[in-house]
């Protein structure tokens, strides 16, 4: 399956020598893992806008990193294992294993309506008596838009001035303000029928749980992710100093994602090192909360989607679970391959309308002609 475009935001490879474009890296051209890797990441680095790129991989039991480029524009200095990105929309899939222990611990059911969950009265949150459940929530189906307030004519300017506008915007935005605003959505078809892809439906998510735990969306990430595996640099977006520049395809430097109100739609900043953690944590077959959250819920047949995870079925039946991301700085991608045992992280501080689908092709081809040996 090859992706050219995964736009809106949080939401054939030829062979290249390592010279081309005087692309740095750490890549040790020993395995032929390391060549595989070197194919797909000097194709996706002779783009002129391309800056920095990381991949992790995860293979039968082993990790392996691979980095390219440099940090910033103008410096010679190579990412690493350590160098934290935006992961965008990918923390859906956070806030998706969050709900599967909300799930099991008896907290929610998919089928609840939202509005059980939610402070005033929402009559506009269902569509001929039809209500949002979780579950539509989980799969994009909710018919909730992607963005509070509507920002449709945002979208209409030039893309480094959508950024600025949006940074702007948002840097004062309040939860308070986002629950007014939700009372003016319009939802214009059943849910649970038909995708439309909503960051505001995984904001809502999100805060359902901090509701039924009484503790943040922070300290919640922190007590069933990241804490037990030890992914220390995985945190909520703020503005680090640690964190790597993003960049348009111009070479402008982007604003961050600091607005901590969409935390659970696209707010994580991560490391390849800390997402490999992830990718052996997601192949766990004895895990509970792992396999519920890659199961499809109710009304989400030919939808593809588990909890907040997208999910690929091939003709001999396995599966990839997978998701990408986007700011307007950084682009990733994350798949993960169950019966191969495998998975691949690859993080980029450039955004582009292409470079999403880009990022996921070098997934799948790493993974896909891995599987080939």
């Amino acid at each position: 399956m090859k992706i050219k475009s995964l736009l809106p935001l949080f939401f054939a490879p030829f062979a290249l020598n390592a010279q081309t474009k005087n692309t740095a890296t750490d890549n040790r051209l020993t395995t032929e893992l390391d060549k595989m890797v070197q194919k797909e990441a000097l194709v996706y680095m002779q783009n002129p806008a391309c800056v920095g790129l990381s991949i992790g991989v995860f293979k039968d039991g082993k990790s392996y990193f691979y980095n390219y480029g440099t940090t910033e524009i103008g410096k010679s200095e190579l990412p690493t294992s350590k160098s934290p990105y935006e992961i965008a929309s990918i923390t859906k899939t956070f806030t998706g294993t969050l709900l599967a222990h909300a799930i099991i611990d008896g907290k929610i059911k998919m089928d609840d309506d939202i509005r059980k969950y939610l402070d005033g009265n929402y009559p506009n949150l269902e569509f001929e008596k039809h209500p949002i459940t979780i579950a539509d929530l989980t799969n994009n189906s909710s018919g909730l838009p992607q963005f509070l307030p509507d920002q449709s004519e945002t979208f209409k300017k030039p893309m480094d001035s959508i950024a600025t506008a949006l940074s702007d915007f948002y840097k004062n935005y309040s939860k308070k303000k986002f629950y007014e605003d939700l009372h003016q959505v319009k939802i214009d078809f059943i849910p649970g029928t038909k995708f439309k892809y909503s960051n505001v439906g995984t904001q809502i998510a999100g805060d359902i749980l901090e509701k039924v735990y009484h503790k943040s969306y922070e300290n919640l990430l922190a007590e069933y992710i990241t804490k037990p595996l030890k992914m220390n640099q995985t945190i909520i977006g703020t503005n680090s100093a640690k964190l790597l520049n993003g960049y348009s395809e111009k070479g402008k430097v982007m604003p961050r994602n600091i607005n901590t109100v969409f935390a659970p739609a696209g707010g994580i900043l991560s490391t390849t090192g800390d997402m490999v953690k992830y990718i052996e944590y997601h192949l766990g077959k004895d895990d509970k909360y792992v396999q519920l959250s890659h199961t499809p819920m109710p009304k989400s047949e030919g939808l593809g989607a588990g909890l907040f995870w997208k999910i690929n079925t091939s003709e001999d039946g396995s599966k990839t679970i997978w998701h990408t991301g986007g700011t307007f700085g950084f682009s990733s991608a994350l798949q993960i391959y169950p019966s191969k045992n495998m998975g691949v992280i690859v993080l980029s501080n450039e955004s582009d309308a292409q470079s999403q689908g880009k990022l996921y092709n070098i997934a799948e081809n790493i993974i896909r002609n891995s599987s080939k040996k």
